[in-house]
C-alpha cells in the first residue's frame, strides 16, 4: 500500500531547471569507452533542455545512431505530452530505429514526473532489438538505462513482461500501472537485461 502512495505522489510533472540539467551524471554505461559515455551524457542534458525551452518541460525524445561517427552532429527528436513521446512519430527516428540491425541505436527520452521506465518505455524496448540502450531521465536529472547483456532471452523478457501486467486492465490507475513496471525492472536481470 505504501508503494501505491508513493506512486501516485510521484505522478506530477516537475518543471526542469538549469540545476537539473547540469546535474545529469556521467554514467559508465557497460561496454561503452569514455567518449561513447561523455556522448551520452550530453545527449541525456540535450533531452531536458529541449524539454524545458521548447516542450513545456513535457516528455521529449531522442533517437541516434551511437556507431556514426559524431552522434551529436545528427540525432532524431520527437517532441510528446506530459505522459507520453511517439518515438517513430519522428521521421528520423523512426528512420533510424527500422534502417538498422547491428548499428549501435540509442533512445533516451525524459519522464516529466520523477518515475523511471513505464510499461510503454519497457514494451518498446523489447519490441526493437536493434536498440542497444535506453534511457530514462526525469526532470530533476536522475537517469536509467536499460541494455541486453549476452544471456538476454526475448521469450522470456515478453513473458515477464506479461506476467508483470496480467493484473492489469484498461482502467488500472498510473500509479498501478507504475508498480508493474517496477515488478518487471526488479526481475528484468533474470532474462538477461541489465537496468540500473
Amino acid at each position: 500500500m505504501r508503494e501505491l502512495e508513493q506512486a501516485k505522489r510521484r505522478d506530477r510533472k516537475v518543471y526542469i531547471t538549469d540545476i537539473a540539467i547540469e546535474k545529469v551524471p556521467y554514467i559508465e554505461y557497460r561496454g561503452f569507452d569514455s567518449e561513447k559515455c561523455k556522448i551520452m551524457q550530453e545527449l541525456t542534458r540535450n533531452v531536458l533542455l529541449l524539454s524545458k525551452e521548447e516542450n513545456d518541460s513535457n516528455e521529449v525524445a531522442i533517437t541516434c545512431d551511437l556507431g556514426s561517427s559524431n552522434p551529436l552532429d545528427k540525432f532524431g527528436i520527437a517532441l510528446g505530452t506530459e505522459h507520453e513521446v511517439d518515438i517513430l512519430a519522428d521521421t528520423l527516428s523512426n528512420h533510424i530505429i527500422v534502417s538498422q540491425d547491428s548499428v549501435a541505436v540509442v533512445v533516451m527520452h525524459n519522464h516529466p514526473s520523477t518515475q523511471t521506465f513505464s510499461l510503454q518505455d519497457i514494451q518498446f524496448f523489447l519490441q526493437y532489438n536493434m536498440i542497444e540502450v535506453m534511457v530514462v531521465v526525469s526532470n530533476q536529472g536522475s537517469v536509467h538505462y536499460m541494455m541486453r547483456e549476452k544471456g538476454y532471452d526475448y521469450r522470456k523478457a515478453f513473458q515477464l513482461f506479461q506476467e508483470s501486467i496480467a493484473e492489469l486492465t484498461p482502467y488500472s490507475h498510473v500509479a498501478e500501472q507504475y508498480l508493474a513496471a517496477l515488478s518487471f525492472l526488479a526481475k528484468c536481470s533474470e532474462v538477461g537485461l541489465l537496468y540500473r
